[in-house]
């Protein structure tokens, strides 16, 4: 079983490559409507891809597992997609698994293009092929047992918790903003995974006080109408290729 979350579609061409080598039920996470048990087979692993999130998961991972319940879990695989460093998200991630009683994962690292534009620029169009290339080399390797799980030190551990700290003071929304662009398609409304937008009078308005800032309606919207404050004003937007 592959569980993903996925704002750009770097995880999920993660899942899409991990299903290829161990086929089984691929999950997006962010769709799963059903509240009944996952419900593994003998011997059969859980993986988990998602992406670094303040050297961490996000919001909506960590309710996703409260919410569910899964059984006869034995072994789980997590595959977290980052921009180059993924700090303390190991421990964050094992913390969020021993609270809801599942057994710790072994947690993978796998660098891919940084496409959160609030405090980078992203890449050259070249620099992001050599990315594509060696984290599907890297990933590879993973899946192979070529390559031992990502282990945070205990200095980078306590540190982390500061740095997961700032993720709650950039989840606001209020910063979001929308440009005469739009023409009130509606994607953003259906993409967002905790339903945090709506259409009013044709217009994207953020009804939550905080979303789960996967910023997918910024990285998706057909116009580039989205941005957030300053920080992304003519700054390109990402999504893994073909993975529209």
């Amino acid at each position: 079983m592959i569980l993903y979350y996925s704002s750009t579609g770097n995880s999920y061409h993660v899942a899409l490559e991990i299903q290829k080598k161990y086929p089984g039920e691929l999950i997006d996470m962010a769709k799963t409507k059903t509240e009944e048990p996952f419900v593994l087979a003998e011997g059969e692993p859980l993986f988990i891809v998602t992406f670094n999130c303040f050297w961490g998961v996000s919001e909506f991972v960590e309710d996703f597992f409260r919410r569910h319940q899964f059984v006869n879990v034995k072994r789980i695989l997590a595959i977290i997609t980052c921009g180059a460093y993924l700090g303390s998200g190991d421990a964050h991630l094992n913390r969020m698994l021993r609270v809801n009683g599942l057994p710790e994962a072994e947690v993978y690292d796998l660098p891919m293009v940084t496409n959160y534009v609030i405090l980078h620029e992203l890449s050259p169009f070249e620099e992001q092929q050599k990315c594509f290339n060696e984290a599907d080399r890297r990933l590879k390797l993973i899946l192979d047992g070529c390559i031992s799980p990502y282990r945070s030190a205990f200095r980078t551990k306590l540190f982390g918790k500061l740095v997961h700290f700032l993720y709650f003071i950039f989840r606001h929304t209020k910063p979001f903003t929308v440009n005469d662009s739009c023409f009130a398609c509606g994607k953003c409304v259906r993409d967002c995974p905790i339903k945090a937008i709506e259409l009013v009078n044709n217009r994207p308005v953020w009804r939550k006080k905080t979303c789960d800032h996967c910023l997918k309606c910024l990285h998706h919207c057909p116009v580039a109408a989205i941005n957030y404050g300053h920080f992304t004003l003519k700054k390109k937007r990402y999504h893994y290729p073909g993975n529209s």
